[in-house]
């Protein structure tokens, strides 16, 4: 995936790679595709904008994998 011009620019200026603009996520549905490979996600964003993707079966448990880790990391640092 490229980056965006926005994001170079961003990168650049700041020196920090890590940085992108991002966008947030006002409203978002899985739906089931026809085949058992995978799922629909759209995702909504404030202005109205919206996008759907194709999540295969394997990348859905990654994705799920990432979120648990993410949600037992914070759950630490709040401890």
């Amino acid at each position: 995936m490229r980056a965006s011009a926005h994001d170079t620019v961003v990168r650049s200026i700041s020196g920090r790679p890590e940085l992108r603009h991002a966008t947030p996520v006002q409203e978002w549905r899985i739906e089931r595709s026809m085949d058992a490979a995978g799922f629909v996600l759209s995702i909504t964003a404030p202005d109205g904008a919206s996008q759907s993707f194709f999540v295969a079966q394997a990348d859905a448990d990654d994705i799920g994998e990432v979120l648990r880790r993410q949600a037992a990391w914070v759950d630490q640092r709040e401890q």
